[in-house]
C-alpha cells in the first residue's frame, strides 16, 4: 500500500486507524497554522479524476522509501478514493489541493482529513519531473492557512524518518513531536 506521509500507528491513540505492512519508522511533526497569513491558489481534488491523480501519486512514491511491493495505480486510486470517503478522517477538500502543468495536468497533490480531531495531511506528492521547485510547499503552505481559517491551531503530518522530505517540512516550521 502506498503510504505517502500519514501513519497514525505511533502511538495508542492513533493506533488502527492505519495499517501498512512495510515497517518504516514514521515520525509525527507540527506545524503553527498563524505561520502561513495568506492562501496559495490551487485547484480542488474534485476537479481531477481518481485516476489522473492515482498515475501522479505512483510517479512520485515509485522507488521511494514509501513505495511497497505490489504498489501500482490501482492501488493508488484505492487510496485516494478511501481518503476522499472518509476512511482516514473527515476529508477537509477545502484545504485539499492539486496544482496543475501549463497543460492542466496534475503535477503536485496534497490531501488532509481531520482524524480524531488532529487536522492532518495525508499525502502530499510531486512528480518527480516537477520536484524542487516549491510545489509541495505551496500546497503545504495553502492547507496550513486554511486548517487556520477553520478554526485550527496546528497542522500535522507523519512522515518516514528517512525521506529527504523530512528537512522540507521542519523548514515549512514543522517540528517533531
Amino acid at each position: 500500500m502506498l503510504t505517502g506521509v500519514c501513519c497514525f500507528t505511533l502511538d495508542s491513540k492513533w493506533r488502527g486507524s492505519l495499517n501498512y505492512s512495510v515497517n518504516v519508522q514514521k515520525l509525527l511533526l507540527v506545524a503553527p497554522c498563524s505561520l502561513v497569513t495568506e492562501p496559495s491558489e490551487v485547484s480542488p481534488i474534485s476537479a481531477f479524476t481518481v485516476e489522473s491523480l492515482a498515475s501522479l501519486m505512483v510517479d512520485a512514491y515509485e522507488g521511494t522509501v514509501d513505495w511497497e511491493p505490489g504498489d501500482d495505480e490501482s492501488v493508488a486510486a484505492s487510496e485516494i478514493q478511501s481518503t476522499i470517503a472518509g476512511s482516514y478522517g473527515s476529508f477537509l477538500e477545502e484545504a485539499s489541493g492539486v496544482l496543475t502543468d501549463e497543460q492542466g495536468n496534475p503535477v503536485s497533490a496534497l490531501f488532509t482529513a481531520v482524524n480524531q480531531g488532529r487536522p492532518t495531511i495525508l499525502f502530499v506528492y510531486t512528480a518527480k519531473q516537477h520536484s524542487g521547485i516549491g510545489l509541495a510547499s505551496r500546497l503545504i503552505r495553502n492547507a496550513t492557512f486554511q486548517i487556520g481559517r477553520m478554526g485550527f491551531t496546528e497542522i500535522s503530518l507523519f512522515v518516514s524518518a528517512q525521506n529527504p522530505a523530512k528537512r522540507l517540512y521542519e523548514k515549512l516550521g514543522f517540528t517533531e513531536r
